[in-house]
Parts: structure tokens; sequence; C-alpha cells
């Protein structure tokens, strides 16, 4: 039988239970991150949505005010109407937004024909009451549906294709009508472009979370390390009296009865010493 001295199994039994503790602590830390982490990015993605969904009402509504100034040149005999939609259309046609200039404007009338369209100039004129999406979803005339309502505005979601000409992805877009000439003016953002979005900030805070997770397990590492030196000093001041004790009990059993102890600690091992 192995024979297992008491300061290493004082030892052994202190660096296990604080093993313990620490794993749990640790995976209660992760888990808890983690938890937060996930709440953190569907919070993010909601409001990267609801601001996203802003910021094109908001510049529909620029768009807006630009053809009421327009049409109010007309009004006032500055510009004949049709000169005034031409000059209005040009406007809008060279109005951009966000940083990399992707945003842009186009306008359908009432009668479902195609008013104008910075990248699909040469299909101005055309009638588009019976432009469909691959899933079925009559563009131009759920735009027509939302711009008829109550509010005179209000988004869609179908799917288009994109400004290369070849990729189709869903868009959500906002319409708001300008009744005055019939004009439905719209803007939109793919969703598969905010979702690069969402991504590049997701690997960013993932990328935190593993360095915390790090973080946890060298900070773990070091409470193991603290703790084997904190037992063994603990176990050998603790043991030193069973050591008087045992080299008393020795000395005895060689017929030594002069012999003393030096054990002054008041609990059980100074009572038996």
């Amino acid at each position: 039988m192995n024979r297992r001295s008491v300061k290493h199994t004082l030892t052994m039994t202190c660096l296990m239970l604080v093993l313990l503790a620490s794993l749990l602590l640790g995976a209660t830390s992760i888990f808890s991150i983690r938890n937060t982490t996930n709440m953190a990015l569907t919070e993010y993605e909601s409001a990267m949505d609801s601001g996203y969904n802003t910021e094109i009402k908001s510049e529909v509504q620029t768009v807006i005010a630009v053809l009421q100034a327009e049409y109010n040149k007309s009004q006032a005999g500055e510009l004949t109407e049709e000169e005034a939609k031409a000059e209005a259309k040009e406007i809008v046609r060279a109005m951009r937004y966000r940083d990399d200039g992707s945003g842009y404007f186009w306008i359908d009338d009432t009668d479902y024909n195609l008013v104008m369209h910075p990248i699909l100039a040469e299909q101005e004129g055309n009638n588009r009451y019976d432009l469909e999406d691959q899933n079925g979803v009559m563009i131009i005339q759920e735009i027509m549906k939302v711009c008829n309502s109550a509010d005179g505005g209000g988004f869609n979601e179908f799917y288009f294709t994109k400004a290369d000409g070849v990729t189709v992805a869903p868009k959500v877009a906002y319409s708001e009508l300008f009744a005055p000439w019939g004009w439905a003016v719209s803007t939109g953002n793919y969703v598969d472009d905010m979702q690069v979005e969402m991504t590049g900030v997701e690997g960013r805070i993932n990328q935190k979370f593993e360095v915390l997770c790090i973080v946890i397990v060298i900070m773990m590492a070091v409470m193991l390390v603290m703790a084997f030196v904190w037992a063994r000093i603990y176990a050998a001041k603790l043991c030193k009296p069973l050591v008087e004790i045992q080299g008393l009990a020795s000395r005895l059993s060689d017929g030594d009865l002069t012999t003393t102890v030096n054990v002054r600690e008041k609990n059980e091992l100074g009572d038996t010493a």
C-alpha cells in the first residue's frame, strides 16, 4: 500500500477544492458572458434593422421635399410643369446617400410606369404593373398599395437584381407618394448587405469573447498555482506539530524519557503533545 503523508493529503484536498471552485466559477462566467453576448447581438441586429428602415424612410422624405420645391416652382410660374418634372428627375437621379454612395432612388407613377431609375435608365417609360419577383411578389403593385394607404407610404420586401445586374437578393424598400404628380418615390436596402455588416460585428464580438475566455482560463491557472503554493505552506505549518509529536513518540519508544516536545498550539494537537 502506498503511504501518503498528511501534508500531501491536505495539499491535494485544498488543491481539488480550489480546482472545483475555479471550474465552477469559470464555467459560470463563460456561460454568462456567452449568454450576454448573444443577447447583445440579437438586440444589435434588431437595432440595425430599425436603423436601416429609419434611414431609408428619412432619405425618401428628403426626396419628397425636393419634389415639393420643384412643384412649387411650377406653381409660381418659374417653370412649366414638364420642366419642373424633368429638372426634379435629374436631381433625384444624381442623389446618393451612405458613405459608399450605394443608396439611390427610383420613381414610378400611379399608372405603374417607371418614371426614373438611375441604374435602369433604359427602362424608363416602361409599364411595370406585372413586375414580379422570384417568389411571386408583384413589386410595383405592392409599392402602390402602401403609397395609396392612409399613411401615404410604407415598407415592402421583395427580391430584386442588384447594381451588378446579376445578383438577385432580398430587398427591404420604403416608398412614399408625392401626390401632386402621382409619383411613388422608393429606395431600399439589400438584406445580404445588411447581413455582411452584421457578420462583421458578430465576428468582432466573438473575438472579444474568445479573448475573455482565454483571460478566464489564465486566471484559473494562476489561482491553481497560488492555491498549490498556499496549500503546501499551510499543510507544512499544520503538520509541523504532528512531526514533533511523531519524533517524541519515536524517542519515547527508544526509552528516552527525558525528551520533550515544543508544541504550543491551543488545539487537539497541543493537547496530544
